[in-house]
């Protein structure tokens, strides 16, 4: 399996924009120590991404919750669609409570920041008589 959740694994939200600071995407991507192959989530197609980025700009306080559910096996199995990355569903395997640890926002990079404009000043100088 590529996420075994009964263990700890690690869980990362990106949210890259343009060089204009406009949001391009939500990016979530879900790996684990041992494990080669993580799962990676983009969702770039929503049509609200300029309001979603002044939103964004204005301000937001990060909220992280947990859920579970039998017919919440899109991690642990095909899932619903049958689309899900494991071969067999272990909904009976999720557990009742989690731990959250070691969270931190930071920034990644910064969108490029515009060269200062210069100009060049001629130089004028009076000839020694």
């Amino acid at each position: 399996s590529c996420v075994d959740t009964g263990k700890p694994f690690q869980v990362a939200a990106s949210f890259p924009v343009d060089g204009s600071g406009i949001l391009q995407a939500l990016e979530v991507t879900l790996s684990q120590e041992g494990k080669s192959c993580p799962l990676t989530m983009r969702l770039d197609t929503y049509k609200g991404m300029a309001e979603l980025s002044e939103a964004v700009k204005a301000g937001m306080t990060p909220v992280m919750s947990y859920w579970s559910d039998d017919t919440m096996t899109w991690m642990d199995g095909k899932g619903a669609d049958g689309k899900g990355p494991c071969g067999v569903d272990h909904a009976a395997q999720c557990v009742d409570t989690v731990q959250f640890y070691d969270f931190s926002v930071e920034e990644v990079s910064k969108a490029p920041a515009p060269a200062p404009l210069t100009t060049a000043q001629p130089v004028v100088t009076k000839p020694k008589v």
